[in-house]
């Protein structure tokens, strides 16, 4: 009887779509723990969320690094009318407005910025993928030929096996196709030939 093909099509399903819960290790204890995506207690649109961590084994709450914030966009010089893109130093409170100076002819002028928010880097340097909030290394994480294969959570790793798991693999042509997570896998993660290692990895990972 012949054997059918496993078959995946993309559901244009992005990284994001996995972090409501990132599962990594406890800097207290090593043991598995979570950060889970909350709603903000501050909110008033219900939109908002926060990350908090979790360890049931000891309970620990970790300090989130710093948050600054950075001013950044394109303006036109109100002076000689030249087009030019600027970028701040990091800043502790958020810039409600930024003095800017025109490379073209040095008018200043000030106006508000986008602000992007950012955290304090981690000097630490192991190789290990970590999440972005708390700066932890992901408890799903193996080293592959040289690269870092990984995973956030069950669904992630659900998800991930289907596709490795599939012999045709059906790409979606949606809207912003190119950006989902199936588009970005590294090419490790596609070669055929990594399949069956792959495949026995996600299999511990799930138990």
């Amino acid at each position: 009887m012949e054997k059918i093909m496993e078959r995946f099509q993309d559901e244009n399903k992005f990284l994001g779509s996995f972090n409501d819960e990132i599962f990594v290790k406890c800097p207290n204890c090593e043991s598995k723990a979570s950060i889970l995506k909350k709603p903000a207690e501050d909110c008033k649109c219900g939109k908002c969320k926060v990350m908090s961590f979790e360890c049931k084994h000891c309970f620990t709450k970790p300090k989130p690094p710093t948050v600054k914030y950075v001013a950044y966009g394109k303006r036109y010089c109100m002076n000689c009318r030249e087009p030019y893109e600027f970028k701040s130093q990091a800043f502790k409170k958020k810039p409600m407005l930024y003095k800017t100076k025109c490379p073209h002819c040095n008018f200043q002028e000030e106006g508000k910025p986008k602000v992007a928010e950012i955290t304090e880097e981690s000097k630490l340097n192991d190789g290990l993928m970590r999440e972005w909030w708390y700066n932890l290394p992901l408890w799903f994480q193996k080293e592959f030929d040289n690269e870092i294969f990984w995973a956030y959570n069950p669904d992630h790793i659900d998800y991930l096996e289907r596709y490795i798991g599939a012999g045709l693999r059906e790409r979606n042509s949606k809207a912003n196709y190119t950006s989902s997570l199936v588009a970005r896998l590294p090419k490790f993660v596609k070669a055929a030939k990594n399949r069956e290692k792959l495949l026995k990895i996600l299999k511990k990972w799930k138990g």
